[in-house]
């Protein structure tokens, strides 16, 4: 009988400690709604605090991305110049061109050449203004655009199984190795115990 507890009992400990590790990593998600259970609430903690951690992250969100300047700097290395370039030769070709060609008097010396001529001469002066305009836009972005807020309605409205998906996405090998520690702690632990067990003459072999 003895030879049995020493086997088992090691083994029984480590069962314990990975089974507590994994319904620890469960209880992170779930319930995903309140139950009563012996006169208190339990529910997972992300779901529970969902709100909360909508906040925390939007403003860690808020803070990192503003304060650094990231979304000015990402805005300002944006080359216009090709777009606005396109942009010229659709306007005078397919808009100032076809209006100036109606004007009378005017319209008769209004010819390819001289809509190639003003497209030019449009797209320059455009490219000019290119750099001001995305120095400007930068600025008005991150003015305009409340992004602490919609992080943070993004967060608090996703699902707790969505919200569950993409932790485990991302840190499922991390939670099987806390599992399989919980397993290995619990092992050395019923190690220790059957030691002690020995040491103090409770158990022989």
């Amino acid at each position: 009988m003895n030879t049995i507890f020493l086997v088992t009992l090691p083994l029984m400990t480590a069962l314990i400690g990975w089974l507590t590790n994994l319904v620890a990593i469960k209880m992170l998600f779930r319930p995903t709604r309140p139950v009563r259970v012996f006169g208190w609430n339990w529910q997972g903690i992300i779901p529970k605090r969902q709100q909360d951690l909508a906040a925390r992250t939007a403003a860690i969100i808020e803070r990192e991305l503003l304060d650094s300047r990231i979304i000015e700097q990402q805005i300002r290395e944006i080359d216009l110049k090709p777009y606005l370039r396109d942009y010229a030769r659709h306007l005078i070709q397919h808009g100032l061109g076809a209006k100036l060609r109606r004007i009378p008097v005017l319209g008769n010396f209004i010819n390819a050449a001289t809509l190639t001529r003003l497209e030019r001469l449009l797209a320059s002066e455009m490219q000019k203004q290119a750099a001001p305009l995305v120095a400007r836009l930068s600025g008005e972005v991150e003015k305009h655009i409340p992004v602490r807020k919609l992080v943070e309605e993004k967060v608090a409205s996703l699902e707790v199984e969505k919200l569950e998906q993409m932790v485990n996405q991302v840190a499922k090998k991390e939670f099987r190795s806390i599992e399989l520690l919980g397993g290995v702690l619990g092992f050395l632990v019923g190690i220790v115990q059957l030691l002690i067990l020995l040491l103090t003459g409770n158990i022989e072999f």
